[in-house]
């Protein structure tokens, strides 16, 4: 039960929803590309990161000096998936009766 509140908190924030739908999208991404691409500070980009690595729906590696994020491999990738799933069809039902 423990991981599926972490989940659920790690995903209570749109700045890691982005974050975790961006790196789904584009696949690894070193953590500068990712803080240019989502036009958020570096701490902020950062620090979400390592609530979503918390959570196991992210991981990182290091090449070079250089920190690199992906969501391959994640133990808890297909909960991450289902989770953004439920979150998009919330977003188009409240659309849809606006």
């Amino acid at each position: 039960m423990d991981v599926l509140v972490r989940l659920f908190k790690s995903v209570a924030n749109e700045k890691r929803i982005f974050l975790l739908e961006t790196l789904l999208e584009k696949g690894e991404m070193r953590l500068d590309d990712l803080v240019f691409y989502v036009k958020l500070p570096y701490k902020t980009v950062s620090r979400n990161l390592k609530i979503l690595e918390k959570s196991m729906l992210v991981k990182h590696r290091t090449k070079r000096g250089k920190v690199y994020y992906s969501t391959e491999g994640s133990p808890s990738l297909y909960y991450g998936k289902t989770l953004l799933k439920l979150i998009r069809h919330q977003q188009s039902k409240k659309k849809q009766r606006a």
